[in-house]
C-alpha cells in the first residue's frame, strides 16, 4: 500500500526546530539501522559450521555422498531460516517516532515535516478526510497544540461547516479553504493565552 501524500502547505513551510529535528533524526536512523540488518554475518557462520560438520560427516561416513547430502539439506534449512529471521520488521520505520510519544504527540507543524512525514505521520492520519488534512496544514504553523489536537480541532470545526458532494480535486480543496476561513479565527484567538508545548531536553540530557 503506497505512503499518502504530505499535504504542502500555499507557502511550502516546514518547522525547523533543532531538539525535535535532532530526535526524528536519530529515531529514524536507529529504525534504520534494524532494517539494515541484511543476514551476511549468519550466512559467514554457518557457512564454517557446515564446512565443519562435512569433514566430519565424510571421516564417520567414509562416503562424500553423504556428507553432501547432509549438509546440503541442513545448509537450505539453514538459509531460509536465516533470510526470515535477518529479514526487517515490517514498518519499523513507520514505528520510529514512538520514543517521542508517537506521531500524534509531536507539534501540529510536524505535520508538515518531510522526515517525520515519512517515519510515521502519513499512517497515523490515514484517515483524515483530505479537506481537513490540507486545511490542517494551513493551519498546523500558528496552531499552539499537537498533531491530534490539530486533526481534532479541525474535525470539529468540519462539523460544523456545511459541505457539498466532493465530486472532484478542486471541491476538495475548496472544502479545505472553507475549513480555514472558519478555523483561523479561532486559532488566532486561542493562540494568545494558550500555553506553549513542553520542549524536549537536549539529547544527552536527562529531566528532573
Amino acid at each position: 500500500m503506497s505512503q499518502r501524500t504530505m499535504p504542502v502547505r500555499d507557502d511550502r513551510w516546514q518547522p525547523v526546530d533543532r531538539i525535535y529535528d535532532g530526535l526524528i533524526d536519530r529515531a529514524v536512523d536507529n529504525s534504520e539501522d534494524s532494517e539494515a540488518r541484511d543476514g551476511t554475518a549468519e550466512m559467514m557462520a554457518g557457512g564454517l559450521l557446515l564446512a565443519v560438520l562435512f569433514v566430519a560427516i565424510l571421516k564417520g561416513a567414509g562416503s562424500i555422498e553423504v556428507a553432501l547430502a547432509v549438509c546440503g539439506l541442513l545448509g537450505g534449512l539453514g538459509f531460509l531460516y536465516m533470510v526470515n529471521s535477518a529479514r526487517p520488521a515490517k514498518g519499523d520505520r513507520k514505528q520510529a517516532l514512538r520514543e517521542l510519544g508517537g506521531p500524534g504527540l509531536l507539534p501540529a507543524g510536524y505535520l508538515v515535516h518531510r522526515k517525520a512525514w515519512e517515519a510515521g505521520v502519513s499512517d497515523h492520519v490515514a484517515g483524515v478526510p483530505e479537506s481537513q488534512l490540507l486545511a490542517a496544514a494551513e493551519l498546523c504553523n500558528i496552531f499552539p497544540g499537537t498533531v491530534d489536537d490539530l486533526i481534532k480541532f479541525v474535525g470539529t470545526v468540519a462539523i460544523h461547516v456545511p459541505a457539498d458532494r466532493h465530486t472532484s480535486a478542486d471541491d476538495v480543496r475548496r472544502r479545505a479553504r472553507d475549513l480555514v476561513r472558519v478555523g483561523k479565527p479561532i486559532v488566532v484567538d486561542y493562540a494568545k493565552s494558550a500555553p506553549a508545548l513542553p520542549t524536549p531536553p537536549p539529547e544527552g540530557e536527562k529531566t528532573k
